[in-house]
């Protein structure tokens, strides 16, 4: 009974954090009349970098020093990749558009782990990969034609950098413990949008930022960025992966119920057919997977799925008993 108990507690975490995401999502479209996605990025990871340093600062950088760059470089590249991807899409686009099609890191994930780990591709996905295109039509139809534009598009690419990111990061995690690999991705995705926004936008004026806009950007660096993480990977330690990802899906849900009072973005019937066909082949594909797949000792400090890869080198924790 204390187990079940337990295990319905971390649920509600996982839940928790979905609601976070999707609350996080329509915050930060209203921010943008205030600021630019690019400098909201920059103030969002340099505040939850700071906080992040102050409580795991000293462990991180230990551990960085005893393992090489590719360790944590193309995790950290790829979270950075669909973050930004992503606030600029909720720039061009919907939130509620943008929330489904970053939620499909479950249907990409598998083929990347087949190409980069080489193993083969599981055929079985091949279906829930049609389900998704057919999805998407019907998602991002307007009045009976497709109207997939930049904004839906860079929605769709950050899904596939954060399933790179899991592939990766899942690599990473064999020689790193979850809050160095978090802190390595919040640092890369704080210095790519620093760049990207020196080159694409103006230099942002802290003083005309809105008192709004700060809280917004606080409650996306504190509870969307470190509080979630934290929740995530504490449910982890009692709920298998599968149990997670499926419980992630919600995030486009929440996003769609919060636009519709804060934005006043309503779902057509195409629409609502549309997500549901979505939301129902990623949880196929995250409950196939977690089927399929074997349960590793830690997971992605991001991760929302999980895929088996040969330990190339000795775990961090190999390391420290040593």
């Amino acid at each position: 009974m204390a187990n079940a108990t337990k295990r319905w507690l971390f649920i509600a975490l996982v839940v928790l954090q979905t609601v976070i995401f999707g609350f996080g999502n329509v915050l930060t479209k209203i921010a943008y009349s205030d600021i630019t996605p690019l400098w909201c990025l920059v103030l969002r990871f340099g505040l939850a970098l700071v906080v992040f340093g102050a409580l795991f600062g000293h462990r991180i950088v230990r551990q960085l020093r005893q393992v090489s760059v590719r360790s944590w470089l193309p995790a950290a590249v790829c979270m950075a990749l669909s973050y930004i991807a992503c606030n600029v899409a909720l720039d061009l686009t919907t939130a509620t558009n943008v929330g489904f099609l970053v939620a499909l890191p479950v249907v990409f994930a598998p083929l990347l782990s087949s190409l980069v780990n080489r193993k083969r591709y599981p055929v079985a996905f091949l279906p829930l990969q049609g389900a998704v295109v057919v999805g998407l039509f019907l998602l991002c139809g307007n009045g009976g034609t497709l109207a997939f534009g930049l904004g839906e598009a860079l929605a769709l690419l950050s899904s596939v950098a954060l399933a790179g990111a899991l592939v990766f990061g899942e690599r990473g995690l064999e020689n790193l413990d979850v809050c160095t690999v978090a802190g390595t991705q919040i640092a890369a995705t704080l210095v790519i949008s620093l760049a990207f926004a020196l080159v694409a936008e103006p230099v942002v004026n802290i003083a005309a930022v809105t008192p709004l806009a700060w809280g917004t950007i606080a409650f996306l660096a504190l509870a969307s960025t470190c509080l979630t993480f934290f929740l995530q990977n504490k449910a982890l330690t009692v709920l298998k992966s599968s149990t997670v990802s499926l419980l992630l899906t919600g995030e486009p849900v929440f996003t769609a119920v919060f636009s519709l009072p804060m934005l006043g973005e309503m779902l057509d019937g195409r629409g609502f057919a549309g997500a549901a066909i979505i939301v129902v082949a990623v949880v196929c594909a995250t409950m196939l997977e977690g089927r399929k797949g074997k349960q590793p000792a830690a997971a992605p400090a991001f991760g929302i799925a999980e895929f088996p890869h040969a330990v190339i080198e000795p775990t961090w924790r190999d390391r420290r008993a040593a």
